[in-house]
């Protein structure tokens, strides 16, 4: 999927981040079980320090368990010099459970000692071979980090029920990372594969992939643009409400702020039948002055606009935008106040305009016709 816009914009993750006050949600990227973070600038020592940061996490957990271990040591020597003398019970104390207590005690022990040999064992830095880069193992979880066109391209395929054994995932991890390309802006591969911000991750076009990353306008910084895509009916992602249900819901909140908005400006968006390039969509919004009575309209909006998907189709996915809008009160950050919706909305309706699907040199194998029985 690829799309235009009218204006320069900025992705989340460069150097005009979004704050924690001010983001999309659930900006996520992920390729089968495998999820990505973007970030720039970034130097090398960015790196080493993302590699530090998952050693030290192994050393936190050691820690923890060794302050466990003295804790359990020093009750059961407690219990033990009770047995020996029971006239150093408490009064309320059954010494006679002590020994069980004790058997308890000496089994955690052994779980906490097996726990630290784990992390020993099974944490530790993994060679990639590739340049610029390090690699990290945290038990089942894998980690990437990898230093290309000064960005930071983080990788992370975790373990768990239903995954693949760690020795099938971790060749299966590696062997994308060596797929794995930059992509410079507005570069659109021909071939098959998944579009991630400044990367392309070459497939057969069988793979999984969802997706929410978020967008603004340089001269907007507090209106956002959330495009999310992901394949319908695999690893947990359910058709769930339609878009049309979605839509209705977001601009029945209208009618729910009406009650408690004491007068001021309340629009209703929809809900409404729309397009995202082709596709038939949904949409249903609604915008809110939240400013108090005598003073300048500060506008609040939300919008929805949806597309439900075909089953287990890489070709038409499900895909979603979601517009919203920050006040300078959520962020000091932002210096102006959001427009009126008007302005954000004829910006929403060029972005839906200009998406498309993408087209590859090499049809996908669910266009590919089946061969004729023989």
């Amino acid at each position: 999927m690829e799309w235009g816009v009218m204006a320069p914009g900025a992705w989340s993750g460069d150097k005009f981040r979004f704050s924690e006050h001010v983001h999309g949600g659930q900006d996520y990227v992920g390729a089968a079980n495998i999820s990505l973070v973007v970030s720039q600038p970034a130097k090398w020592e960015n790196i080493e320090s993302m590699q530090e940061s998952a050693d030290a996490r192994k050393g936190i957990g050691i820690n923890t368990y060794n302050e466990q271990i003295e804790i359990k040591k020093r009750r059961v020597a407690r219990f033990e010099e009770v047995i020996a003398d029971p006239s150093k019970a408490a009064p309320r104390d059954d010494v006679s459970e002590y020994p069980a207590a004790i058997e308890e005690l000496k089994k955690e022990i052994r779980e906490a000692e097996a726990s630290i040999a784990g992390l020993k064992r099974d944490w530790h830095p993994i060679d990639l071979g590739l340049p610029q880069s390090l690699g990290y193992a945290a038990g089942p979880t894998l980690h990437a980090f990898l230093l290309r066109d000064g960005r930071a391209y983080n990788f992370m395929s975790v373990g768990g029920e239903g995954e693949a054994p760690f020795e099938e995932r971790k060749k299966a991890f590696l062997d994308m990372l060596q797929r794995f390309k930059v992509r410079n802006l507005y570069e659109i591969p021909k071939e098959r594969g998944l579009c991630i911000p400044y990367g392309f991750i070459p497939d057969d076009g069988t793979g999984h992939f969802r997706m929410e990353v978020s967008m603004r306008y340089k001269d907007r910084p507090g209106v956002i643009y959330t495009i999310g895509t992901a394949v319908v009916g695999e690893r947990g992602i359910e058709q769930g409400e339609s878009p049309m249900l979605q839509a209705t819901a977001r601009s029945a909140a209208s009618l729910l702020a009406g009650g408690l908005t004491e007068g001021r400006e309340v629009k209703s968006i929809g809900p409404r039948p729309v397009q995202i390039g082709a596709l038939p969509a949904y949409q249903g919004g609604f915008s809110l002055n939240v400013a108090e009575p005598g003073q300048p309209p500060v506008f609040n909006y939300s919008v929805y606009t949806g597309y439900a998907g075909w089953d287990h189709s890489r070709v038409l996915p499900a895909i979603t935008v979601n517009l919203r809008s920050f006040t300078k009160e959520q962020d000091p950050s932002i210096k102006e106040n959001p427009p009126p919706i008007e302005e954000s909305m004829q910006r929403l309706e060029a972005l839906l305009k200009g998406m498309r699907l993408r087209p590859t040199d090499k049809p996908m194998p669910e266009l590919v016709p089946a061969a004729p029985l023989p």
